[in-house]
């Protein structure tokens, strides 16, 4: 019999496993190009900062705020989304509100269908949970300039007697893809048919590039079954301000409270005010940073479409390009080693496919989250060292 030591991680512990972006973050120099994690060097909001100062002008009072968040908090979430204030919680970040729903709505032992490639978070947090995450393939692109698909049938292949939760990520992280109307219609069908809930991370939604953009909380069929999860991270860049939401029915917002006060209490109050203030003018903010990242994209469309042999999937939502690098794998064994002598050789960090799931072996994932001159400088020498590994 092997005693456990008092420290010894646990099994849930040992099955969480850290992502590739921080590995090859690690190789970072003071001179890197960073294309790798996924938050903008733009600044705050003005509205956001003038909101999260408040509290400080104000006295010297920063209370707890009601679990579910300031009732004007819910409130502004609820105007924002289309909802009831008692829909809405405010959570410590999209990543605090996933950890919640999979927490309260997930079984150990269920089944949780993640998508692949995809955010490394979803199947770590559904192990936390003592629940098995089953990736769906999201499918490559037949040629460069088109997006990946969300093909119902390799889906329904993947649901079986202890299938839970679907998790679906719209627009995409990593490829940029905004599934169509279609897509999520016939996606709906499938998860009515066999009773599933789902879990829609939709932290991008505004940034849209191209095709018209629904939800699956916007079919009627599905909002008594799902899990809506946002924030302000990406579009009004307080990333570690830690502030997002999550919209469900009611009943299900007042059952998950209890879990969400018992592992944070609360979401920041400073972060509070500054979402209120924030989404009062969400729409001019949003647009300036949209006019930036725009330019942003086609710049990465002018540089990098005309190498030959590289794929560049459709940027259509987000801030990232997936490109295809598979015909470059005769020289590399992976999309990671590939990576990493991208980054020993010319000092430029993006990120392996397979960082986000089997299904991203042989592609890059690269943020146009930095400005220039280090975008074109970056590309430029990305450009250069496939010409140097060309077969």
């Amino acid at each position: 019999m092997t005693l456990r030591r008092p420290l010894s991680p646990s099994a849930r512990a040992q099955s969480i496993k850290p992502t590739l972006i921080r590995a090859l973050r690690a190789g970072m120099g003071p001179e890197t190009i960073d294309f790798g994690l996924g938050q903008t060097d733009l600044p705050v909001s003005e509205a956001a900062a003038r909101g999260a100062a408040a509290v400080l002008r104000h006295g010297t009072r920063a209370p707890y705020t009601p679990n579910a968040g300031l009732g004007e908090a819910r409130a502004a979430v609820a105007a924002h989304v289309g909802c009831a204030p008692d829909q809405v919680m405010l959570t410590c970040g999209v990543q605090e509100a996933l950890a919640v729903s999979l927490l309260g709505l997930v079984e150990p032992g269920d089944e949780v269908l993640v998508p692949d490639p995809g955010f490394p978070a979803y199947a770590n947090l559904v192990r936390a949970c003592g629940a098995t995450p089953v990736a769906y393939p999201l499918v490559p692109p037949a040629a460069s300039g088109e997006p990946w698909g969300l093909y119902v049938d390799a889906i329904a292949e993947r649901i079986g007697p202890s299938s839970r939760l679907i998790i679906l990520n719209n627009p995409s992280n990593p490829t940029g893809t905004v599934h169509s109307g279609e897509e999520l219609g016939r996606l709906a069908r499938l998860i009515e048919r066999h009773d599933l809930a789902w879990l829609e991370d939709a932290i991008y939604e505004d940034y849209l590039w191209s095709g018209v953009f629904t939800t699956l909380s916007a079919l009627e069929s599905m909002q008594a079954r799902g899990v809506r999860v946002s924030g302000l991270s990406k579009s009004h860049h307080v990333m570690g301000w830690r502030i997002g939401w999550m919209v469900a029915p009611a009943e299900t917002i007042a059952a998950l409270t209890p879990l969400h006060q018992h592992l944070v209490t609360c979401a920041p109050l400073p972060a509070q005010l500054a979402l209120i203030e924030a989404l009062k003018t969400h729409r001019e903010a949003v647009a300036d940073a949209c006019v930036t990242l725009a330019a942003r994209r086609q710049t990465v469309q002018r540089l990098l479409s005309p190498v030959e042999g590289l794929g560049l999937s459709a940027m259509q939502g987000a801030f990232y390009a997936f490109v295809d690098v598979r015909p470059w794998l005769g020289r590399f064994a992976s999309s990671r080693e590939l990576a990493e002598a991208l980054l020993a050789e010319q000092d430029v960090l993006v990120i392996p496919g397979e960082g986000f799931g089997d299904g991203g072996q042989g592609f890059l994932r690269i943020a146009y989250t930095v400005g220039e001159p280090q975008l074109s400088e970056g590309l430029s020498r990305l450009t250069q060292f496939l010409e140097a590994y060309r077969l």
